[in-house]
């Protein structure tokens, strides 16, 4: 089964609830994953009826498949933009491909950066002891490896 194909079918749906493709994947031997979210989040009833709505449109006598569709929830790497969007302001994890991994809020973002806010422990001038000070730091998107939210408890 061809992705292309089987987002046309996905793809209209979920804009009708209000819902956003985070993510796509089809196996060589057509396990379909339809991963969805939306800007307050989706529950399981949601992915359920999902499902339903999709294999209705998928024909199993033309060609065998296994299809899931699941929340791209909390610590699923963000794939579109919506999912840049929603997490503004909240709790982020960025690993870069050198390596580095950067914690903090999630400020902003464009094409080609995302700017996090993060603590750090600096000394100060004229001071022995060191303070914790707020740092933005924008990030080249090219230098990313993943980005996903976090919980913090």
């Amino acid at each position: 089964m061809e992705i292309e194909y089987v987002k046309k079918i996905v793809e209209p749906i979920l804009a009708a609830g209000g819902l956003f493709l985070a993510d796509l994947k089809i196996s060589r031997d057509n396990v379909i994953e339809v991963y969805v979210d939306s800007m307050t989040g989706v529950d399981i009833q949601t992915c359920i009826d999902l499902s339903k709505e999709i294999e209705k449109h998928l024909d199993r006598d033309a060609e065998d498949f296994e299809l899931t569709v699941a929340s791209a929830g909390i610590g699923y790497p963000f794939k579109v933009e919506q999912q840049y969007a929603k997490n503004v302001g909240k709790p982020v994890e960025a690993k870069l491909k050198d390596g580095r991994k950067i914690e903090g809020v999630l400020k902003a973002f464009d094409t080609e950066t995302v700017t996090i806010e993060r603590e750090e422990r600096q000394a100060m001038p004229g001071s022995k002891k060191k303070q914790t000070v707020q740092i933005e730091e924008r990030i080249r998107r090219e230098e990313l490896k993943e980005i996903k939210d976090v919980v913090r408890w």
